[in-house]
């Protein structure tokens, strides 16, 4: 049976390189759960469709970390898609980390922020437990301030072929098979927003095998989780899967403003259903359905550096569906191949703009002492609703597995519809007081090839171009409600981008399992308007932020040993990153400019793994990443001075873990017990925290682990999450002077968990 679709699970799922007060009322709850029961019954009447696996792909799954017949430790088939069809990393010339479904589960991943305790060279800072606000920096490279649009991601989150929305970008891991971490520009492949890198998330792939499987977790900060999956054949061409996720975390910021609540917990529910289909040996089709609901105390809580809040307790609402359809068939020299998808989401966020204990920080510095009790019922909130729209389609012709050149050639377009209306009032900024409705617009259209041609048996080199049209539109309306605005301003604009990027490659297989590469990459990303039009309230239009591009040069080496259990993977990089757009804060005017920033970045990266014969395995990284600021724009308001550090990025990160699977013989128990542990550690380096270096954001030491006993078909575990326990300094803002603000994410969780199969 031939195939025309490849999945990178269709090898196997395997080990690899290698959150709450819950909410306090009953309604919150209620409407969570109706909004989940709703989307259940939507999943199932829109499971038209699905797609078989592969006969032979059943012959190659193989356990994770089995033995050779001589006992040594065979390492376990990967594959990965990195150049759009399936390859051993050891044969793929770019820097990429594999996490695999089981590392999902046993480590207990589960959100796209979560990698970056797992993937080396990937930082994912957010905005106090926001999950729109999450940023992909990669190798210093990313956005290193807030999204100025819900289109300037650096490194997208691509669900099954289909690239998210920024806003939509950190989803759960729910059902998820495999986690590749990109490195380096991946526009040629993966098109917009791809400068920093790419993270290509996979659902595992159904099959006739039936499962069916319960979790129940349970921990302290009002921790709890519920998980259902189900699996198997509807018919003998039909297979699927559903899987539904609750999941409830307590607060983790103290607030001191009387008769608020603390401010940090949230409620989640999601549901997803992928299915397979095979009409016929050379036609495949894979649909995915996701939908999750997020209700949460959440927002923008900047604190005083080891403070509390004062302020008005947030409320975050996020509404997130998205369907991908992925179709191909194979020819007789080629296969043809189509993604689609649709995303929508809808967010409300209401939140205090005034922390008393900032303000009242803030103000004395300059002379003027305001009493946090001035900040009581103020007044100053910020109310948005934001709702977007996307649509997604790709069609390409590529090379057949198998064949010595390997080629991929395509057309993708795009359609993005974002809208936001907002009401604001702060006695700190003028330019916020006022009504704004804003819609932003965004098409583009792109053809792409790539190109990998073997010279002679260990020589291979590869390349590919990609143009890219992209047009952003903007239809804004102020209305001031304050004395030092203006009372209206109304802007109808648009501005086009047309952009080649491109990539070359060469490599040189030193062994079978060995190879060495280097690379050029040419990486661009569209400029286009900001969200908050701040220059309304002065009655000017928003000019919009320039395009970015970079040149990224690459020299890496990568080994794996089979009969050791071990594979290597090292990298040197070096990034020169021009126009790369940042948003800041002038304590002088009190505005929010944007500005345009030259960067450079260069360092190393090394990860590895080692499979002990014994049940251990041991997985590690370290990055390192000299990151500063090269170009800085002229006449420009915010601090900053060439040389300064990028803010954000470490000198130095990395991570460490080490895990066991093995039987537990000393229960002396007639079932065959297992024992599974797991211990990890991440360290993020001190970093600046805005771009005038005023003040540096604490280092960062997560230290999980979880131990498990399985017994039969079900296994009982504890785990702690962040057990050293200290909140997470994610982001930073200097107000004025000494005075520095912060952003936050939790500590320390424990708690016991079961999963039962049946």
């Amino acid at each position: 049976m031939s195939s025309a679709y490849h999945d990178p699970q269709s090898l196997a799922p395997v080990r690899t390189l290698s959150k709450s007060a819950a909410c306090e009322t009953v309604s919150r709850r209620t409407r969570l759960m109706a909004s989940v029961a709703f989307s259940l019954s939507m999943a199932a009447a829109g499971a038209v469709y699905a797609q078989d696996v592969r006969e032979e792909d059943k012959v190659n799954r193989v356990a994770a970390s089995e033995q050779s017949s001589d006992g040594t430790t065979v390492l376990d088939v990967v594959t990965v898609e990195a150049r759009r069809y399936g390859e051993n990393p050891i044969d793929v010339p770019v820097s990429v980390s594999v996490v695999g479904e089981e590392k999902i589960q046993e480590e207990r991943l589960n959100e796209i922020q979560d990698l970056a305790n797992k993937a080396v060279g990937l930082q994912m800072p957010n905005y106090g437990d926001d999950p729109r606000t999450v940023q992909p920096i990669v190798r210093g490279v990313g956005t290193l301030s807030t999204m100025l649009s819900p289109d300037n991601s650096t490194a997208p989150t691509i669900v099954d072929g289909v690239p998210m929305p920024a806003f939509a970008a950190n989803g759960q891991l729910l059902d998820v098979g495999q986690v590749e971490v990109l490195r380096g520009p991946q526009g040629t492949l993966f098109g917009r927003n791809s400068t920093g890198g790419a993270i290509n998330v996979f659902s595992v792939t159904p099959t006739d095998e039936t499962i069916r499987q319960v979790t129940a977790e349970i921990g302290t900060e009002g921790y709890r989780k519920g998980e259902f999956l189900l699996g198997g054949a509807i018919n003998e061409e039909l297979m699927g899967r559903f899987s539904m996720r609750y999941l409830s975390r307590g607060a983790y910021v103290t607030n001191d403003h009387p008769g608020q609540e603390d401010i940090g917990g949230f409620d989640l529910g999601a549901v997803k259903g992928t299915f397979l289909l095979t009409p016929g040996d050379a036609t495949e089709v894979k649909l995915s359905l996701g939908y999750e609901r997020y209700v949460g105390e959440t927002g923008y809580p900047y604190l005083l550096r080891d403070g509390n809040a004062w302020q008005e307790t947030p409320e975050f609402r996020r509404s997130l569906a998205y369907t991908t359809l992925n179709v191909s068939h194979e020819f007789e020299n080629f296969a043809l191949k189509t993604t689609t998808g649709f995303t929508h989401y809808d967010i409300y966020n209401w939140t205090d703009n005034s922390d008393g204990y900032i303000n009242s920080a803030t103000f004395g510095a300059y002379g003027m002492p305001v009493p946090v009790s001035a900040y009581t019922y103020d007044g100053d909130v910020n109310i948005t609703d934001q709702r977007e729209n996307q649509f997604y389609q790709e069609v390409r012709l590529q090379s057949l597995e198998g064949a010595d050149t390997k080629w991929v050639v395509g057309g993708v377009f795009s359609y993005n519809d974002f809208n936001e209306s907002t009401y604001g009032t702060s006695s700190m900024s003028a330019s916020i007081n006022g009504t704004r409705d804003v819609n932003l617009t965004s098409s583009s259209s792109a053809v792409f090839f790539d190109i990998a041609q073997p010279l002679g048996e260990k020589f291979e080199i590869g390349g590919g171009l990609r143009y890219t049209h992209e047009r952003k539109g903007i239809d804004a309306l102020f209305t001031g409600t304050s004395p030092l605005t203006v009372a209206s301003y109304a802007q109808d604009s648009s501005r086009n981008f047309d952009m080649l990027s491109g990539r070359m490659s060469l490599s040189y297989k030193l062994t079978e399992d060995s190879l060495v590469y280097g690379s050029i990459s040419r990486g661009n990303k569209a400029g286009g308007y900001p969200r908050f039009t701040g220059n309304a309230a002065i009655g000017l239009p928003e000019d919009g932020y320039d395009d970015t591009s970079i040149w990224a040069y690459e020299l890496g080496w990568k080994a794996q040993f089979p009969d050791a259990g071990t594979t290597v993977s090292l990298a040197g990089f070096y990034n020169d990153v021009k126009d790369e757009a940042i948003f800041g804060y002038d304590p002088m005017t009190t505005t929010f400019p944007i500005e345009n920033f030259d960067l450079e970045n260069y360092g190393f990266e090394l990860e590895a793994r080692k499979e002990f014969d014994n049940g251990f395995s041991l997985v590690g990284g370290v990055t390192y990443t000299h990151s500063e600021i090269t170009g800085i724009p002229e006449n420009g308001v915010l601090a900053a001075a060439v040389g300064n550090e990028t803010p954000n990025v470490p000198r130095w990160s990395g991570n460490l873990g080490i895990a066991y699977r093995g039987p537990a013989d000393f229960l002396q128990m007639s079932s065959d017990p297992e024992l599974s542990g797991y211990l990890g550690y991440r360290y993020v380096g001190k970093r600046a925290g805005d771009t005038g270096n005023n003040f540096e954001l604490d280092a960062q030491h997560v230290v999980d682990a979880r131990i498990g006993l399985t017994i039969d078909q079900t296994e009982f575990y504890v785990f702690g999450e962040n057990l050293v326990g200290e909140r997470l300094e994610q982001q930073g803002a200097n107000m004025t002077g000494s005075i520095n603000s912060v952003l936050v994410s939790r500590g320390r969780t424990i708690g016991i968990g079961m999963t039962a199969k049946f």
